[in-house]
């Protein structure tokens, strides 16, 4: 097999970082002799998780417009074209030692150069996109792409060139996975026969989710015989574990075992991110989505009508959470046959095998 020569350019935050490292250990499962460098920041999720992986990580100096008036984040887009330059020479320098047989870019400022760059100089190109509305630098680059692997059908409609696109559904790495439900409700020290709430909003938590439903939580209680797993993110861990003292409420800070929390979960209530909805399809979980409101090109909110309009999630708007949360947990928690349906349609979404389909692509691509 010819020895191939791969660059992974992703940054910023998990939604890019997660998918790239998924394909990182694809194409290091099935090609053992490939050598793959990724290209980030040191300021995004990557510069600890790329390594902590076992990849090789080179990073450079990115910055992408930040959409705020304040002295500081105006002072970043003054300097921003300057980094932007210095961005370049690093990635062309990267490029020109390493000679890559194939870059692939999974989003995030950081894969404008590198791409663009990279397609200058003749080499292949790969781009995965994650959300139901592309992300500006994926539509911008895939003119110059020879694939664009979409994770959503209803992302086609915003390329020109559709006969370079793929729908091959958001690469997950292989350690998520379904384990029994009794054994994910004993490591949380939960009541196995209940129904789950679980609450995540990121690894920050979402403060607007966490308001809404400390509101409710004392009658979301009452009402149903549940659990309630809570992700809340550090800062508002303090204000919420010192006012909810059920028995039925775990809350904690972050959930590193993420498979236990699916697996002992009926419910999500959850942002609207790419890869938590790529998560909650592979196991098969209904879900309440409140997509984030500040979201680039609001595509969280995109994201979220692709399951909602496929009766596997239902959607609340941030403007919403208050009038509407309460009536749409109890209904659905109360309705075990609604909560059956939506669990399958989620699970009809799964796309196990992204990963692979990818790389499968990804060899054809090469010739290999």
């Amino acid at each position: 097999m010819k020895h191939v020569r791969v660059i992974i350019a992703a940054g910023g935050t998990g939604g890019h970082v997660f998918p790239a490292l998924a394909l990182g250990e694809e194409i290091r499962d099935q090609m053992p002799d490939a050598e793959i460098l990724f290209i980030g920041t040191n300021r995004g999720l990557e510069d600890r998780v790329i390594p902590q992986a076992g990849f090789r990580l080179k990073t450079i100096v990115m910055s992408g417009l930040i959409r705020s008036f304040s002295p500081k984040d105006t002072m970043q887009n003054i300097l921003m074209p300057f980094k932007l330059f210095f961005g370049m020479i690093q990635s062309y320098s990267i490029l020109r030692n390493y000679k890559p047989d194939l870059v692939i870019g999974c989003g995030g400022y950081v894969t404008a150069p590198v791409v663009w760059l990279a397609a200058k100089m003749g080499t292949k190109i790969l781009l995965q996109e994650q959300n139901s509305r592309p992300g500006r630098t994926t539509q911008f680059l895939s003119k110059y792409a020879d694939e664009v692997h979409l994770a959503y059908e209803d992302a086609a409609r915003f390329f020109k060139l559709t006969g370079k696109l793929k729908v091959s559904g958001n690469p997950i790495r292989k350690g998520l996975l379904k384990i029994d439900r009794q054994e994910a409700a004993r490591f949380f020290e939960i009541h196995p026969n209940n129904k789950t709430l679980l609450v995540v909003g990121g690894s920050l938590g979402a403060h607007s989710i966490n308001l809404a439903l400390l509101d409710i939580i004392d009658e979301l209680i009452h009402l149903n015989d549940i659990n309630v797993l809570w992700q809340s993110g550090k800062n508002d861990y303090d204000g919420i574990v010192s006012k909810v003292r059920h028995d039925h409420v775990k809350v904690l800070k972050f959930i590193d075992n993420m498979s236990a929390a699916y697996s002992c979960a009926d419910l999500v209530l959850c942002r609207a991110g790419a890869m938590t909805l790529s998560e909650i399809t592979a196991i098969g979980i209904p879900a309440v989505l409140v997509p984030y409101p500040h979201a680039a090109d609001n595509h969280q909110e995109y994201n979220a009508n692709s399951l909602a309009d496929r009766n596997a999630a239902v959607m609340i708007l941030n403007s919403e959470l208050r009038q509407k949360l309460k009536p749409v947990l109890v209904e659905l928690l109360r309705n075990s046959e609604k909560l059956k349906r939506m669990r399958q349609n989620s699970f009809a979404l799964r796309q196990p095998d992204a990963a692979k389909k990818i790389v499968d692509s990804m060899k054809l691509l090469l010739g290999i």
